[in-house]
């Protein structure tokens, strides 16, 4: 048996190299999915923003799995090399983890859910996604829950396992529609003309032209309504900038379209002729003095002898 010192001196060496190997190993993890991140940000069969948003999402949940995984079992080196004995420990620890797994069925459920969302790619980090009645952009994604910002700022943190049917509107490419309404007295012939004239231009435009994987197309009249009927626009562009493209498209056709004189609001009709202004140069001509018939008929509307 060792004296006391030696046994101190023993332990304490024993605990000091235990805690070396953890934090060197979670360096070496930290590194290695660094590298992880790099692979994915370099792949070619996706596009930039995809890629950086798949890199953060994998590699902040292998960062969270590697950190829990390596911390408890320095944990049980740590105690083990201190002299507790950890059997009894881990025999609890197995009973409870059977009584859990069937109690907690939910969130086992969550967490197969989770690897699953992350493992076929259906959303990432960033993306705006629809899912379980809620909508907004992706803020978090762990294997347990996934947290959404809608559009007033409300943070919803929805379980993966409640995620029945996902709906991602940033996925690879977007492709806005854009409803302008025309008056229905306006020709639509000539209002097609002017629009597809249009389009070219808007193409070509130095702010728009980043935003865009293809040049806008006018598709026709959608539908006819009472008093006015709808064009129906269609532009294929980098997901998250969908709405900048179209908003921006919708406020120039717009324009052009005013430019033009064709008149947007439903039911319009076009404005009354001005009326020609007086020429205050003029001589004033005189107003008849009413016959004696209309006299009489004024005086007696009813045109009878009462």
């Amino acid at each position: 048996m060792l004296p006391p010192e030696t046994f101190t001196v023993t332990t304490l060496l024993r605990l000091g190299l235990i805690v070396l190997a953890t934090l060197l190993m979670l360096r070496i993890a930290s590194i290695l999915i660094r590298k992880v991140e790099t692979a994915i940000r370099n792949e070619s069969r996706a596009h930039s923003g995809a890629r950086e948003k798949r890199a953060a999402t994998i590699g902040a949940v292998l960062r969270g799995v590697t950190r829990g995984v390596i911390l408890v079992i320095g944990g049980l080196m740590v105690a083990r090399a201190a002299g507790l004995d950890i059997t009894p420990a881990l025999a609890a620890a197995g009973g409870f983890g059977v009584a859990a797994g069937l109690g907690a069925q939910s969130l086992v459920r969550d967490w197969v859910a989770g690897f699953f969302i992350i493992h076929e790619n259906q959303f990432d980090v960033g993306d705006v996604i629809r899912a379980a009645g809620v909508s907004g952009t992706v803020e978090m994604l762990s294997l347990r829950h996934t947290e959404l910002r809608d559009g007033e700022g409300f943070i919803h943190f929805v379980p993966n396992g409640e995620i029945k049917v996902v709906t991602n509107l940033t996925k690879s490419w977007s492709t806005p529609m854009v409803r302008v309404p025309v008056s229905v007295t306006e020709d639509p012939d000539r209002v097609i003309g002017i629009v597809e004239a249009l389009l070219p231009e808007f193409q070509q435009d130095p702010v728009i032209r980043p935003l865009l994987l293809d040049g806008p197309r006018l598709l026709g009249i959608e539908d006819v309504a009472p008093g006015y009927y709808t064009l129906l626009l269609q532009a294929k562009t980098i997901p998250e900038q969908r709405l900048v493209v179209s908003r921006a498209l919708r406020r120039r056709v717009v324009h052009r379209l005013r430019e033009e004189g064709i008149w947007l609001a439903a039911g319009a009709e076009p404005p009354a002729p001005a009326v020609p202004a007086l020429d205050p140069t003029a001589p004033l001509q005189a107003t008849a003095a009413p016959s004696a018939s209309t006299a009489s008929s004024a005086a007696n509307p009813f045109g009878d002898s009462r």
